[in-house]
């Protein structure tokens, strides 16, 4: 019977196995997989301070132990890739969107044809290969990181949610509905006035936009996702963690725009 981790302890306990079986590993800072489209390298996914298992699992097919560095995956590696993660798709806890990346990647691959995957080991130092460059750049893009050490965030809300932000001082976010797995903070306020006037105006009669402020270190693991092309920039922070995303909060969220 092939093996199946069911829980996010066995799961864990499988990162650690990998983990141990590197001498010398060292976890990335950020790191994603990706190849070349009409002469420009594009990421199909970027991990940042999470998701460590699919990490690991890929490092081990490229022979990957610390530092930054690119290496070309063809379509055995990635199978090996595939199948030492695909046992985690028994805890239904879990999404699996690596796996879902992989596969996709996986099916569109040719004979001979490669993928790259990319490790970042800093944010912070500057690296010769291109593709960590490219790496670090996605991973961050859109952010407004300030000196003192924090990065500021808008929301768009409405009167409902911005309620119990108010009840907790203004400096939590409420926990998620069970239909809503994903909390959202958006990086410039265009986006955040945008969906505040699409979306909330309509479903709740005003459309409020909220700032604030969280440490950059803390921030740094979610990384900068593309909702569609310009400002539309976002992070995923998935409900589970929202209360260590609150923990984690500098001063208060301020209302700085409603319709």
């Amino acid at each position: 019977m092939s093996e199946r981790w069911t829980s996010v302890e066995e799961i864990d306990a499988a990162r650690a196995r990998f983990e141990a079986a590197i001498p010398g590993w060292e976890r990335p800072a950020a790191y994603g997989i990706g190849w070349y489209a009409d002469g420009s390298f594009v990421f199909a996914r970027i991990a940042a301070g999470e998701s460590h298992l699919p990490g690991v699992v890929l490092a081990t097919v490229c022979g990957h132990v610390s530092g930054a560095g690119s290496y070309l995956v063809d379509g055995p590696g990635l199978d090996r890739a595939i199948a030492s993660l695909s046992p985690a798709e028994a805890c239904t806890l879990l999404d699996h969107p690596n796996l879902a990346t992989w596969r996709s990647l996986r099916g569109q691959l040719g004979p001979g044809e490669t993928v790259t995957v990319v490790f970042a080991d800093s944010f912070d130092t500057a690296s010769a290969d291109p593709l960590v460059r490219a790496l670090v750049t996605e991973a961050l893009a859109g952010r407004v990181e300030n000196p003192d050490g924090t990065t500021t965030l808008w929301r768009p809300t409405g009167p409902a949610e911005l309620r119990l932000v108010e009840e907790s001082g203004r400096r939590r976010w409420p926990p998620r509905l069970p239909e809503q797995p994903i909390f959202y903070p958006v990086l410039n306020e265009a986006y955040a006035e945008r969906i505040a006037r699409e979306w909330n105006v309509p479903d709740g009669g005003r459309g409020i936009i909220t700032r604030f402020r969280v440490e950059t270190a803390y921030v740094r693991r979610f990384p900068t996702r593309r909702a569609g092309g310009g400002d539309v920039l976002e992070l995923w922070v998935p409900a589970a963690e929202l209360d260590e995303f609150n923990d984690h909060i500098v001063g208060r969220i301020e209302v700085v725009g409603e319709f």
